[in-house]
């Protein structure tokens, strides 16, 4: 059996999510013929390079209008499918069909918009009749994600249940598996073992994070800590910001540990009693699954503002956009156990531990019959 995925490198989540699940497959049915393709890379290199770069800097260096552009769309996706339809054309159809020609899947799968809507105009032209999947990697449906060609929504929840007759969505394509992460963080270990691998005290800790990127108000988040003096213990993870973690590693304060890109969050998760972070859809997801409150201290504009909403409208955590709320969310989360305890329920009662399990295994059932056609254009 064949299954193709396609993802694009915006940020980590997109990337890891495609991975988590073929991992998974690979691991449990190594005979399946597995791969992953990055879309705008399979493109064109250059073009890759431009769109991720301009993506990039459109959400750090002009923010408000990345977010204008975002809200707009959120009302109408005109733009995004005409971008889709003109790109389709003039790079990715033929490209495209020859790939799916040669490599036959017998289900395709998409963790970004782009390719979703790209594969979707085929369809709509009688290209393809492969069955096509969407997994959403983020707490909200955008249009973007909306293609009557699409067969199958894989949704982060049921919360977003009455948005169905909203965006015209068949109740038969939902499926309410979640957002896939490794299953690890399922794991519970005992606090004190880890806490002697870790070379931490088992203590009230807080875990600072800012992405895969280590992007986000990390350093502004812990000058207001170290200002107010709070004696809880930090965990900071830098991501792949190494000029951030270099300079963080040069303070001595005993209460501070400072990571880099690690492979071990889920085993930080397990040792903090708190993550103060920005709300990516895998950061919310492993949180969730480890029932860790969050703290909402800066967030993109777009997907990561809706992310934020999710949190906040569902009890699993809070927002500080100042020094006084941050030290307040803190010392409520630290003193009122009655109140932490509601945010760790709620987050039990929302987390879908066996996702990636649930999606792979669908994806399997999905490949039992051969019925699909390529034409070569």
């Amino acid at each position: 059996m064949n299954i193709l995925f396609f993802t694009v490198s915006a940020g980590e989540g997109h990337n890891q999510v495609a991975k988590t699940v073929a991992d998974h497959i690979k691991n449990r049915c190594p005979h399946h013929n597995i791969r992953i393709i990055d879309t705008f890379n399979y493109m064109h290199r250059h073009l890759h390079k431009i769109i991720i770069e301009t993506y990039m800097k459109s959400i750090k260096y002009m923010p408000a209008l990345y977010r204008f552009i975002y809200n707009r769309s959120e009302y109408t996706d005109s733009s995004i499918s005409d971008v889709s339809e003109f790109l389709n054309q003039i790079l990715l159809s033929r490209k495209l069909s020859k790939l799916l020609a040669d490599f036959k899947p017998d289900v395709i799968v998409c963790t970004h918009p782009f390719p979703a809507e790209a594969l979707s105009v085929m369809k709509r032209k009688g290209k393809i009749n492969i069955p096509l999947v969407t997994i959403l990697t983020d707490y909200t449906i955008h249009p973007s994600w909306i293609n009557k060609e699409v067969d199958y929504y894989i949704f982060p929840s049921e919360t977003f249940a009455y948005q169905f007759q909203y965006w015209e969505i068949p109740k038969e394509k939902a499926k309410f598996f979640g957002i896939p992460v490794d299953e690890k963080f399922k794991n519970c270990p005992d606090r004190n073992q880890l806490c002697s691998k870790l070379h931490i005290k088992n203590t009230f800790t807080a875990l600072i994070m800012g992405g895969g990127l280590g992007l986000g108000n990390i350093t502004e988040t812990l000058n207001y800590l170290f200002t107010y003096n709070v004696h809880i213990q930090l965990l900071v993870v830098t991501g792949k910001n190494e000029e951030l973690y270099h300079y963080l590693s040069k303070n001595n304060r005993p209460n501070v540990k400072v990571f880099g890109y690690v492979n071990n969050i889920d085993e930080l998760m397990s040792a903090s009693d708190l993550i103060i972070t920005k709300p990516g859809g895998i950061t919310v997801t492993e949180s969730l699954n480890k029932e860790l409150p969050i703290i909402v201290t800066s967030k993109l504009p777009g997907q990561e503002e809706r992310n934020t909403e999710f949190i906040l409208n569902n009890g699993i955590g809070m927002v500080a956009n100042s020094p006084n709320s941050l030290i307040s969310c803190i010392n409520l989360l630290k003193e009122d156990q009655e109140k932490y305890h509601i945010f760790k329920q709620n987050m039990a009662r929302l987390k879908k531990p066996n996702a990636t399990k649930d999606i792979a295994e669908f994806l399997l059932s999905l490949c039992t019959e051969k019925n699909y056609t390529v034409d070569i254009i």
